[in-house]
């Protein structure tokens, strides 16, 4: 299978809807409950993919198979800093390299900033250890509301751009197979 870190294009709408609902499912009904993942996918069931994708100055990226979205991210540089959510993998294909490849080809697009922020949910642990494993530090938590009155606490999670962008190309060397 061919793997290609991507723009996410206007053609992908129903491919990230796929993904955000699969991902979501799995990771949302555990960590923020059922009642909140049915107000999530009902959103997103009426706003479509407007209520995740960038607005202005802001990019989104994706992994793609011939055939499918594998993974989706949206970053957006702020000065110093660049501001990642967005960030899934499908479950069928996580622990296999895709989110290391995502997060370094997003690492790869920053322009100015100096190092890249995220908010990670308390409740989902394995997330909170992928940003660990790739040198993000834990700076702060807040609470946000993900979407339509969802609110969740977050661990902010911070990461060095030059660390992560050395980082990638160690990984594209171990990692040859997955291009």
């Amino acid at each position: 299978m061919t793997l290609n870190f991507r723009v996410i294009t206007p053609d992908d709408s129903a491919g990230l809807l796929n993904l955000w609902r699969n991902t979501w499912s799995a990771t949302y009904s555990l960590s923020l409950g059922q009642n909140a993942l049915s107000i999530m996918l009902e959103d997103l069931e009426r706003r479509g993919t407007a209520s995740m994708l960038p607005g202005s100055g802001e990019r989104g990226y994706c992994i793609a198979s011939d055939h499918q979205i594998l993974g989706s991210a949206i970053v957006a540089e702020r000065g110093a800093i660049a501001y990642l959510w967005g960030m899934y993998v499908h479950p069928s294909q996580q622990r296999k390299g895709l989110g290391s490849r995502l997060l370094y080809g997003v690492a790869s697009t920053i322009e100015v900033a100096r190092k890249v922020e995220g908010r990670v949910l308390v409740s989902s642990p394995m997330a909170i250890g992928f940003y660990r494993k790739h040198s993000f530090a834990e700076t702060g938590d807040e609470t946000i509301e993900i979407m339509d009155s969802v609110m969740a606490s977050t661990v902010v999670m911070s990461a060095s751009i030059e660390r992560l962008k050395a980082a990638s190309q160690e990984f594209k060397f171990l990692h040859r197979d997955l291009r």
